[in-house]
């Protein structure tokens, strides 16, 4: 009985951490949450598990620049999934499980929930404006 009481109080200095603030995402696999939302993440995510995995150990033998280049367009597959699991649902749903998606994404690597979505975003908004160019010039072509 000592082990599980021993489990118990760390698990609850966790909780006490997350709503003091000390939980930020920033600390990235520190963060615990219930078992339910872990698992439900883990099923919203499960299209791009092999995607989690490559961001999680990355190719070796490769440039800095190109293994940032990879990580990049790991993270842009692995948004476009979680904005296809918001699509349709409402504001409050998407605020808290965007949130919980990004911090179970922050599970496998160093970097913290809150800079994996500026990483997102700003590869979002490269991707968007590269490739408006060639499809407006694709469909001149037809």
């Amino acid at each position: 009985s000592k082990k599980s009481s021993k489990s118990k109080s760390k698990r609850g200095k966790k909780k006490k951490k997350e709503e003091e603030g000390g939980g930020d995402s920033q600390e990235g696999p520190e963060v615990e949450w219930s078992d339910a939302v872990f698992k439900k993440c883990k099923e919203m995510m499960r299209p791009v598990r092999k995607t989690l995995r490559l961001l999680e150990n990355p190719e070796e033998g490769v440039d800095e620049k190109e293994q940032l280049r990879q990580q990049i367009d790991y993270l842009f597959t692995i948004g476009q999934q979680i904005e296809k699991n918001c699509e349709g649902k409402e504001e409050e749903w998407v605020k808290e499980w965007t949130e919980n998606l990004w911090t179970f994404v922050s599970q496998f690597t160093p970097i913290g929930s809150s800079k994996l979505k500026k990483l997102y975003a700003k590869a979002l908004s490269k991707r968007t404006t590269a490739d408006e160019l060639p499809k407006s010039s694709k469909k001149r072509k037809r």
